[in-house]
């Protein structure tokens, strides 16, 4: 480092003309987005009505698959753009005695045509995505509800 690089290494870190330190800035309140390689980690399993182990995940590691952030994954179903979650966990009672609705499930083949539809469609890499996509709707749908009638039929 020569001395003219020296003498301007401080120059973010004080006020223009003063001694005072600038105080550190914190980065914006973004939500996150974990890393998409890493959405198989948390799998739950359970029994389908054929008796058979089957391996599900919840709506968090299809966020994470799509990379997207939950609260985005959450929107879209609300506002249909992907279809609602075909299997749920038991309902619960709370303890102030309330029906609490059991956390929506995925199987892993639904996650992986959900990702390999939006590939085909070229959005895994957007930042933002259009909606209404009716035809990426329709094929999401479509594909799940063949999974779900091969998953329950085997």
């Amino acid at each position: 480092m020569d001395e003219i690089d020296s003498l301007f290494s401080d120059l973010d870190t004080y006020y223009p003309g003063s001694k005072k330190k600038r105080r550190e800035t914190k980065p914006k309140n973004k939500r996150t987005v974990k890393d998409a390689s890493d959405w198989t980690s948390n799998a739950v399993f359970r029994k389908l009505p054929s008796g058979e182990l089957h391996e599900f995940y919840q709506v968090g590691a299809l966020a994470q698959a799509l990379g997207r952030p939950l609260v985005t994954i959450r929107y879209w179903i609300k506002q249909e753009y992907i279809p609602q979650a075909p299997y749920r966990l038991s309902d619960k009672e709370t303890k102030n005695g309330e029906k609490m609705r059991g956390r929506r499930l995925y199987s892993r083949s639904q996650i992986e045509a959900i990702v390999e539809l939006f590939g085909k469609a070229g959005l895994l890499d957007k930042t933002r995505i259009q909606w209404p996509n009716q035809q990426l709707t329709n094929a999401i749908a479509e594909a799940w509800e063949t999974i779900k009638s091969a998953e329950l039929n085997r």
